[in-house]
């Protein structure tokens, strides 16, 4: 059996009827899927309640079934002082044939969530292999594109603004 790191979890989901439109597996309740994987990594790193903060430019290369089984792998790649950001990778595998195929990598950031006033901490992640010192480093740089982009975002919003009340 595969070795979990610590702030690490794998959720698999049958998709049913239910979860589809004519069949396929909708991106909406995908997104829910992702969204709780990715949660409850933060949460079980952090220790305590997290909320999403953002979620990366998400696309999806494949799309699922009714029948097929979707896993998601939500890791916690790197923890700043009160965010952290949350590696997600989602495959789905037909159960007759085996065959998993790629559906969608994305990255997710979560904010841990304080009982009190005063802001939570977060530890170090623990870096277990090789690709995890990879994924932690590289989580700084995808961490400024992330601050520039919602500086460049903000900025655009303010500047549509002063056109409103015109």
């Amino acid at each position: 059996m595969e070795r979990q790191a610590p702030g690490e979890v794998r959720m698999s989901r049958a998709v049913g009827p239910a979860h589809a439109n004519r069949g396929e597996l909708g991106a909406a309740q995908l997104l829910r899927w992702i969204d709780a994987a990715a949660c409850l990594a933060a949460e079980k790193h952090a220790g305590v309640s997290c909320v999403t903060a953002s979620v990366d430019d998400i696309q999806f290369e494949e799309t699922a079934r009714v029948g097929q089984v979707i896993t998601i792998k939500a890791k916690v790649t790197r923890a700043f002082s009160t965010s952290m950001e949350i590696s997600i990778k989602v495959v789905v595998q037909d159960v007759f044939t085996g065959v998993e195929k790629l559906v969608s990598v994305a990255f997710s950031t979560f904010v841990a969530k304080p009982a009190g006033k005063e802001k939570i901490h977060l530890k170090p992640v623990t870096l277990l292999t090789e690709q995890d010192h990879v994924q932690h480093n590289l989580a700084s740089e995808r961490r400024k594109v992330r601050l520039q982009h919602e500086d460049t975002f903000k900025n655009l919003m303010k500047e549509s603004s002063r056109f409103d009340g015109q």
